[in-house]
């Protein structure tokens, strides 16, 4: 979801992705500064989910992505 097509290259922080992978290994990981890698990807453990508004143009047409969270019982 880091993947920029003009530049050809992957633009995203490898450390962080590395601390995300393998330390941190949270279900759901959410950001959305990379406009072009709008969407949603899993890797088995991670859910990882570009929610940028805007479009690589700078069009703020990207449509909300909805994620439902299960609540806790005693809640």
């Amino acid at each position: 979801l880091d993947w920029v097509p003009k530049k050809m290259q992957r633009v995203g922080c490898v450390e962080l992705l590395n601390t995300v992978q393998r330390r941190v290994q949270p279900r759901l990981h959410v950001f959305g500064h990379i406009h072009e890698g709008y969407g949603v990807m899993a890797d088995g453990t991670t859910t990882y989910v570009n929610a940028s508004v805007c479009t690589v143009n700078y069009q703020p047409v990207n449509p909300p992505i909805v994620i439902d969270l299960p609540t806790p019982r005693n809640s």
